[in-house]
């Protein structure tokens, strides 16, 4: 008797799903900072953008979006950039 392995129903999710996933768990962050970030897919890495005001919260965006199904790797590409200090003259 031959047997034939079934094919998989579970298939990859695809570079939109995996943007919008992502998407969705920025725009749920309570930093409107975070919020306010961008994401690319490329295969199953996901890349972010933007700014951010303290590494914290740079972190922060990573971790949010770590975890999404189909994504083998994030490359944060988030710039810190603080508001600059304002200088005092004396």
């Amino acid at each position: 008797m031959i047997s034939h392995a079934q094919p998989s129903r579970w298939s990859a999710p695809s570079a939109q799903a995996i943007a919008e996933a992502a998407r969705q768990r920025l725009a749920n962050s309570p930093y409107r900072s975070i919020q306010r970030l961008s994401c690319e897919v490329e295969g199953r890495i996901l890349m972010l953008h933007g700014q951010l005001p303290s590494f914290y919260q740079n972190q922060l965006a990573q971790e949010t979006v770590a975890g999404i199904e189909g994504v083998d790797r994030v490359v944060n590409l988030v710039e810190v950039a603080s508001e600059p200090k304002q200088r005092v003259d004396r």
